[in-house]
C-alpha cells in the first residue's frame, strides 16, 4: 500500500501540470505537419489513453517508446493495427521485432500508413465536380502518407534499457508530396523499487519538411511516464499508468491508464482497460479489451481492441494482434 500511496501521489504531479498552461497562447497551432504521426498504435496503449510510454512491453514499442522492444528479446514478434477515424479515414501500423546473429540488443521494422478513400476533385466554378473528358463520371484525386521505421534497442544495465528509431516519411496529395527524415529516441528503466517503470521518448525529431514551396516542422513531443502494477495477487494484476505530453504544436497534456488483466489458465489471459485523455479538443476517455492465448507449445497471440471516444465526431475504433513465436 505505501508504494501504491507513492505511485499515485507521482501520478498526481503529472497529472496537475496541464492546467498551468491552459491559458497559453498556442502559436504554433496548425503550423505543424506530419500529424498522423501523433495517432496512438494498438488496442492496447490507446485503450489506456495512450499513456504507455512507461509500460512499451510489447511490439507496439516501435511507436510508443523504441527503448520497450530491449525486453523482448529471446523471440519474434508481429504487431499488425488497423483503426478506423471519421470521414472513412483509415490508419495502419504494422511492426517486425526480432534478434540476429551475434548483434547486440534487439531490432524493429515498421511501416505506418494512413489512408483514404478518393475525393471528388472540385473548383470554385465546379463546386459539385468536375467531368472527365467525354464521360459523366467525375475527377477525382487522393491523399495519403507513410512512414518507414528502422529501430534498434538495447539494456545498458539490467534495469536501463535506451533504443531509437530512424523514419523515412512521405506525404502525398495527388502528384504533389513531401519527404523527409525524422527520429525517435528513448529510455525505459525499471527502478527496482516495487515494480515502478519510468520510461522517456522524444518523438519525431527532425528538418523541415517542404511542401508545395511550404515549409513546415515534424510534431515534436517530449513523453515523460509511470507506471507500477498497484495490486497483483491470485492471478489478478492490476496496471495503472500516467504520463505527461509535452508538444510542440499544443499545450502540455497528460493521460492516465488503467489495465486489469486476469489469467485463469497459464498463457491464457483476459484483459479490461480504461483511459482519460483531459485537455484535447474532442477525445476525453478511451476504452477497451484484450485476450491472450497460446497458437502452439512455443508460441502465442494476443488480440486487443479501444475505443475513443470523440465527442461530435463520433469515435475511432482500433484492433491490433500481436504474434509471439
Amino acid at each position: 500500500m505505501k508504494s501504491m500511496r507513492i505511485f499515485l501521489a507521482l501520478a498526481g504531479v503529472v497529472l496537475m501540470q496541464g492546467p498551468a498552461q491552459g491559458g497559453e497562447v498556442f502559436a504554433k497551432v496548425g503550423t505543424i505537419g506530419a500529424q498522423f504521426l501523433k495517432l496512438g498504435v494498438g488496442g492496447r496503449g490507446v485503450a489506456m489513453g495512450d499513456a504507455f510510454v512507461a509500460v512499451a512491453d510489447d511490439a507496439s514499442a516501435l511507436y510508443w517508446n523504441p527503448a520497450g522492444i530491449a525486453q523482448l528479446q529471446g523471440n519474434s514478434h508481429v504487431f499488425l493495427s488497423h483503426s478506423t477515424w471519421p470521414a472513412e479515414i483509415g490508419h495502419e501500423f504494422a511492426g517486425y521485432v526480432f534478434t540476429y546473429g551475434s548483434i547486440p540488443g534487439v531490432l524493429g521494422v515498421s511501416v505506418n500508413v494512413l489512408q483514404m478513400d478518393p475525393m471528388i476533385r472540385t473548383t470554385e466554378y465546379h463546386p459539385d465536380g468536375i467531368n472527365l473528358a467525354g464521360s459523366e463520371e467525375l475527377e477525382q484525386f487522393d491523399a495519403g502518407d507513410l512512414a518507414i521505421g528502422f529501430s534498434y534497442a538495447q539494456f545498458l544495465t539490467d534495469k536501463f534499457s535506451f533504443g531509437g528509431t530512424v523514419k523515412w516519411i512521405h506525404q502525398g496529395l495527388e502528384e504533389e508530396f513531401a519527404e523527409g527524415l525524422n527520429f525517435d529516441f528513448g529510455t525505459l528503466y525499471h527502478t527496482g523499487f516495487r515494480t515502478v517503470t519510468v520510461g522517456m521518448t522524444i518523438q519525431n525529431i527532425g528538418p523541415e519538411m517542404s511542401f508545395i514551396e511550404q515549409r513546415f516542422s515534424p510534431p515534436t513531443a517530449f513523453k515523460l511516464g509511470l507506471s507500477m502494477d498497484a495490486f497483483r495477487a491470485n492471478r489478478q494484476n492490476l496496471l495503472v499508468s500516467t504520463e505527461f505530453n509535452h508538444l510542440s504544436d499544443n499545450q502540455e497534456r497528460a493521460n492516465l491508464g488503467l489495465e486489469y488483466e486476469y489469467t485463469p489458465l497459464d498463457r491464457v489471459s483476459l484483459a479490461l482497460r480504461g483511459g482519460l485523455t483531459p485537455k484535447r479538443d474532442t477525445q476525453q476517455y478511451a476504452f477497451g479489451f484484450g485476450v491472450r492465448f497460446p497458437t502452439s507449445s512455443n508460441a502465442s497471440a494476443k488480440v486487443n481492441y479501444s475505443y475513443s471516444q470523440l465527442d461530435l465526431l463520433g469515435g475511432a475504433h482500433q484492433i491490433s494482434v500481436n504474434l509471439i513465436y
